[in-house]
């Protein structure tokens, strides 16, 4: 296969990535405001007149008088409208567990074996802590199961912390996870697309030019963007085709290692737990990595107003993708053990695992196919990324807890389209400043104190609401168990070197609380808050054709 020189390459891309983001950016905005050419003028014209609407009222005295109510959850002046009803319900049992698969299974199978086995330091054992997380992944899964039929509605952890605890322990869900690292878990997407996408040009993705990785980069996620924003159907279908894709380059990979494995080579394999690291540093290390990369089994919980009868359709999903993807998984990693050496499964040079294994088994042809597998596969993740995160602001907004802005969903598209562009931002700002193994390790400490939260609530909701409709129902020893997975998770980081890091973390996620006083509640009784949160409503709803 020939391959053109670097200096070709970056020529040749540069220029067709600056092409492609003008395209990009001109496309996305005229799918938002048709051909009207005065689009500077409108968007003035329509701020100051809503700024001078909301002084008006400001002025009046109409707000900073609303007051919280725990029946409907808003407040009862100027409320918060839940309009997540009015989202199309499209998604089916198998497109559910296209979504489920596709969100799960991007970057983390083929880039975490390699540093989960440096943890390890053993083949034998780094399979065995794979397979544990799936169990956790399918106890978490079942726990979730619960809650989703309980309460059928948009956000996952976000709805249903609102419904069991209250109002502040939501918006502190949502200020951490959703509205500040919301983000980061694309951004790890569009990295990790970006690792595999220089591998085929250059044999150390780490030498290409920062500025032109950046660029394609964030070319990728805003063509993306237009296409969750614009086409939620044609998602939902191409969903599907990555999806199939994923389980083509997960099926090359495990036939390439049974047949390497037929013909006698067991020399890798062997070791078995030879050399296992007893750390629990390390292994709290591992522990994240395999976290991370079954990250998403609850993702089908934060859309599940967009899915047909809900009650009936959420365990179902949960349970085939759980399954699904553990077995995947498994014999995924079990090949990449078999053929490639636990010497070079270490080196801390080496992270394009497929593309190693590509390279072992089929030669230089090999390394580009399964590097191009793993390229759409993590383009489908960021496409199911973006759909559920977007839905997580929305319902977070929808609960009250964020802008109200936040709410609105297009009347042309059906989508939330605020919500979408809100989290391109954040996604922009960590792919510019984060490094993949860092932002990996954030997103799997800072979700587990919110998991382990809905997994007491279900203990809760037993014992205060014993007679609401539970179409499915988890045994209890799930929910249990799920917690102290959870307070491992939580705790380890704090045994590392980089404890700092999470404790920084830690100090970002109790900042919440006097925001939900500053703002929520509105102890100092501010007036610009909400009249910067009402004109910025009223001007988005106009300029985008929202309700």
């Amino acid at each position: 296969i020939w391959l053109p020189s670097s200096e070709s390459v970056n020529f040749i891309i540069y220029s067709l990535a600056n092409c492609g983001f003008c395209y990009s950016f001109i496309y996305n905005l005229h799918q938002l405001f048709g051909n009207d050419v005065t689009l500077f003028y409108r968007i003035l014209e329509i701020w100051i007149m809503e700024t001078e609407k909301t002084a008006e009222t400001s002025c009046s005295g109409d707000h900073g008088n609303q007051k919280y109510t725990e029946k409907d959850g808003n407040t009862e002046e100027g409320a918060v409208t839940d309009n997540r009803d009015k989202m199309k319900k499209n998604i089916t049992v198998f497109r559910g567990i296209a979504f489920v698969v596709g969100t799960v299974m991007g970057t983390g199978i083929f880039i975490t074996p390699n540093s989960i086995t440096q943890r390890v330091n053993a083949p034998a054992t780094s399979i065995m802590v794979w397979l544990a997380g799936g169990l956790m992944a399918g106890i978490g899964g079942l726990v979730f199961c619960e809650l989703g039929t309980m309460i059928p509605v948009s956000g996952a952890e976000v709805a249903y912390i609102r419904k069991i605890y209250g109002r502040q322990p939501a918006f502190v869900s949502v200020w951490l996870i959703h509205f500040l690292l919301g983000g980061m878990r694309l951004a790890i997407g569009v990295l990790g697309f970006s690792e595999y996408f220089w591998s085929l040009f250059y044999e150390d993705p780490r030498d290409v030019n920062w500025w032109l990785n950046k660029l394609v980069t964030l070319l990728v996620t805003y063509i993306i963007v237009t296409m969750v924003a614009c086409k939620p159907t044609l998602i939902l279908k191409s969903i599907v085709l990555f999806t199939a894709t994923k389980f083509l380059a997960t099926f090359v990979i495990i036939g390439a290692g049974a047949y390497y494995l037929a013909q006698g080579h067991t020399e890798n394999i062997a070791v078995g737990f030879t050399g296992t690291n007893t750390d629990p540093k390390q292994w709290g290390d591992a522990w994240n990595g395999v976290i991370w990369s079954y990250l998403g089994w609850e993702e089908i919980c934060c859309v599940a107003s967009e899915i047909q009868n809900p009650q009936r359709n959420i365990p179902i999903i949960v349970l085939a993708s759980i399954s699904i993807l553990t077995g995947l998984y498994l014999c995924t990693v079990i090949s990449f053990h078999i053929v490639i050496p636990l010497k070079d499964m270490i080196d801390p040079a080496s992270s394009a695992v497929a593309s190693q294994f590509g390279l072992i088994t089929m030669g230089e042809a090999g390394k580009v196919i399964l590097a191009l597998f793993v390229v759409v596969s993590t383009l489908g993740s960021v496409q199911c990324s973006f759909i559920s995160n977007s839905r997580y602001i929305h319902s977070g907004a929808a609960e009250g807890l964020l802008p109200s802005c936040l709410t609105l969903v297009s009347k042309r598209f059906r989508t939330p389209i605020v919500s979408i562009l809100y989290c391109t931002i954040i996604t922009t700002i960590f792919t510019l400043i984060g490094g993949i193994d860092d932002l990996i390790g954030s997103a799997s400490f800072t979700r587990f104190p919110f998991f382990v939260l809905c997994s007491v609530g279900v203990f809760v909701m037993r014992k205060t609401h014993p007679d609401l409709p539970r179409p499915y129902r988890v045994p209890l020893i799930f929910p249990a168990l799920f917690i102290c997975f959870g307070l491992f998770v939580f705790i380890t980081p704090f045994l590392n070197e980089d404890w700092l890091i999470s404790l920084v973390w830690i100090l970002v996620l109790l900042m919440g609380v006097p925001l939900y006083y500053l703002l929520m509640e509105n102890v100092f009784n501010l007036k610009f808050p909400k009249r910067m949160d009402s004109s910025a409503t009223a001007v988005l709803k106009k300029l985008l054709d929202c309700e």
